[in-house]
């Protein structure tokens, strides 16, 4: 192989440096599950008038965000800065939609075990993940640029 075949060849994982998901900030996730959440809470609410969708829908929101969101940190540079805004998204859509659940339907922390269970299990797992995202990037990842 000459040396500029060698050059130009991709590292692996370099294929998600530089495609769109590299792009999707913790306000970008923010976004989009609380924009999402919030349609099916009010379909839910004038349309089908379920309690039990309100809930499900906001709980939604919430677990989409904590899921996905350690595992995108991989592809950001700024690890302090990404996890700060991360934790900061985080409570602002869990207050927001937990709140509206509770405006809505009555239900809350102290009368419904799932909403409290989500809660826990969500800031449990994105603390952990965090952590295991941090690891790996630390340990596996190319700090060159160029990928995994």
């Amino acid at each position: 192989m000459s040396e500029t075949d060698i050059d130009n060849r991709r590292k692996t994982g370099e294929m998600f440096t530089a495609s769109f998901l590299k792009k999707a900030s913790p306000f970008y996730q923010f976004l989009f599950s609380l924009g999402f959440s919030l349609l099916v809470m009010l379909l839910a609410k004038g349309i089908w008038h379920s309690d039990e969708m309100i809930k499900y829908g906001g709980s939604f929101g919430v677990v989409f965000f904590v899921m996905f969101n350690p595992w995108l940190s991989l592809l950001h540079d700024d690890n302090k800065k990404y996890f700060v805004q991360s934790l900061i998204f985080y409570a602002i859509i869990a207050v927001v939609l937990y709140g509206l659940i509770y405006l809505w339907t009555g239900i809350s922390f102290s009368n419904s075990m799932e909403v409290s269970i989500t809660l826990i299990t969500t800031t449990f797992y994105m603390v952990v993940a965090f952590g295991m995202m941090t690891a790996l990037k630390y340990l596996f990842i190319d700090q060159s640029g160029g990928g995994l």
